[in-house]
C-alpha cells in the first residue's frame, strides 16, 4: 500500500509538471512586406512577449534610448537590452535578415513562451526606411493579448500605413542623414549610428506626405516619383502573423497519466495474485 501511495504521489507530481509544461509553447512570428514596388522598407523587426509591464514608448513623450536607436539606426540592440533588464520573464527576439523591402518575408520561432501567463502580451518595433526616425510599434503595452493562442491558433496584425507610423521626434527629418537612401536612388544618407541633427521632440504619428518636409531636397533626382514611397495614402504595408501549434489541454494530459496509473495498478494486483 505504501509503495502505491508513493507511486500515486509521483504520478500526481508528473501530471502537474506535464500540465505546467504545456503552457510553454513555440511561437512562430512572420513578417510579410506588403508595400508596393518601390515602397518603404522595414528594418529587422523586434518582438517581445511580456506580462504587460513593459511599455516601449508613449505618444506625446520623449522616446526612450531603445526606441531612438531602433527608429534612427534600424538597430534593436538597445531596446533588447532594456527589455531584458525590465521585463521579468519576458521572451524576445529580432527577425533575422536584412531590412525587408517590398515582397520580402522574414520568420522567427521563439521557444518557451507562456502565453497563458507571463508572456501573454505582445510588443513590436522596427524602423521604417527610408527615413531619419520613422518607426512602427505599439504604444499600448497591453494592446495585443495573446492568451487566446495558449493552446494553439493564429493571429494576424496589419501594421504600418497611413496613421500607423510613428516619428520618434529624436532626429530632424533630413535626407542628408536618412537610412537606406541608396536603395531608393537618393543621394546622401547615414553612414553610421546617430548622425542626424537632434530634434529633442516627442513621439507622434506621421501625418500627410511624410517626405515633403524633408530638408536636403537637392539630394532627390529631378522628376523623382514619390507615389510608391509615400505611405500617407496607402493601407498597411506589412502583416505580422503570430502562430502557435495546437498543444494538448492540461485536462487531457491528466486523464492520460491517470489512465496509465490505473493500468499499472491493475497489472500489479494481477501479479500479486
Amino acid at each position: 500500500m505504501k509503495t502505491w501511495l508513493m507511486a500515486g504521489r509521483a504520478l500526481a507530481a508528473g501530471a502537474l509538471a506535464f500540465a505546467g509544461a504545456a503552457q510553454a509553447v513555440d511561437v512562430k512570428v512572420t513578417l510579410t512586406q506588403l508595400a508596393p514596388t518601390g515602397g518603404v522598407g522595414i528594418a529587422p523587426l523586434w518582438v517581445g512577449f511580456h506580462n504587460g509591464s513593459f511599455d516601449s514608448f508613449d505618444a506625446g513623450y520623449a522616446a526612450s534610448l531603445g526606441i531612438e536607436r531602433a527608429a534612427e539606426d534600424g538597430s534593436a540592440a538597445q531596446l533588447s537590452t532594456i527589455f531584458g533588464a525590465t521585463a521579468s520573464g519576458g521572451v524576445q527576439g529580432t527577425l533575422p535578415g536584412p531590412p525587408a523591402f517590398p515582397g520580402a518575408v522574414r520568420t522567427l520561432t521563439l521557444t518557451g513562451v507562456d502565453l497563458a501567463g507571463i508572456n501573454r502580451y505582445f510588443s513590436y518595433a522596427a524602423m521604417v526606411v527610408v527615413s531619419n526616425d520613422f518607426f512602427i510599434g505599439n504604444d499600448n503595452a497591453t494592446q495585443f493579448d495573446l492568451s487566446s493562442l495558449a493552446n494553439g491558433g493564429k493571429l494576424s496584425l496589419m501594421v504600418g500605413g497611413a496613421g500607423h507610423v510613428w516619428d520618434a521626434g529624436t532626429e530632424v527629418n533630413d535626407f542628408n542623414y536618412s537610412l537606406a537612401n541608396g536603395a531608393y536612388g537618393l543621394g546622401g544618407g547615414q553612414t553610421g549610428g546617430n548622425q542626424g541633427m537632434d530634434e529633442h521632440g516627442t513621439v507622434h504619428l506621421v501625418t500627410g506626405n511624410p517626405y515633403t518636409s524633408f530638408a536636403g531636397q537637392d539630394l532627390v533626382p529631378a522628376g523623382y516619383q514619390w507615389g510608391a514611397l509615400d505611405f500617407s495614402s496607402q493601407g498597411a504595408f506589412a502583416r505580422v502573423d503570430i502562430e502557435v501549434s495546437a498543444v494538448p489541454e492540461p485536462s487531457s494530459a491528466l486523464m492520460m497519466l491517470g489512465g496509465l496509473g490505473l493500468a499499472g495498478l491493475v497489472v500489479r494486483r494481477r501479479s500479486a495474485r
